[in-house]
């Protein structure tokens, strides 16, 4: 049995006292469930941007073939040049959670669920998304295109995360 960490709900709404179960969003495998998503502590600096940014997330790893991600931060998060305003104007508020109930979903992604109304145990602001990211140690990469960072991790094996791809920039032709 697995130990469950600390567990957080970031929301640019809020802040909350408890978070109630909400439908999970079409075109996923939990469509239409009703659920609190928790993200654990690992992986809860690749939620410390506005909810649309799109953005590619790794963590760094020995031996990986690309030199496009290296880096010497743990964790890296590629992010649009057009995103720049709304990471240090979008306030966040992370709620950290109470653990109990709670089921581990995806341990690559850090994703975690529970189908009960889950008590709100402290909650920070965060009101520049760059600043808090860094307090993480996580390098922030500003790019043109995520395109070449999304290649570059699919090719490499190691962990990554994509998120809210469709709000990027169209990937270029030729």
């Amino acid at each position: 049995m697995i130990g469950v960490p600390r567990l957080f709900h970031v929301s640019e709404d809020g802040p909350f006292n408890v978070m109630s179960p909400q439908p999970s969003p079409a075109g996923t495998p939990y469509a239409g469930q009703r659920l609190v998503w928790a993200i654990d502590e690992a992986h809860l600096v690749n939620y410390l941007l506005p909810r649309e940014c799109p953005r590619v997330c790794w963590a760094t790893h020995e031996g990986g073939a690309s030199e496009l991600l290296a880096s010497p931060a743990r964790r890296v998060i590629a992010v649009e040049h057009a995103w720049i305003p709304m990471l240090v104007d979008t306030r966040l508020h992370v709620h950290e959670l109470d653990p109990d109930g709670f089921s581990l979903l995806d341990a690559v992604a850090g994703y975690w669920v529970n189908e009960q109304q889950v008590r709100v145990r402290d909650v920070r602001e965060v009101a520049n998304c760059l600043v808090a990211v860094a307090e993480q140690s996580a390098e922030v990469r500003l790019a043109a295109s995520l395109w070449p960072y999304v290649d570059a991790v699919l090719a490499d094996g190691g962990e990554f995360s994509v998120i809210r791809i469709r709000n990027a920039r169209p990937r270029a032709e030729g």
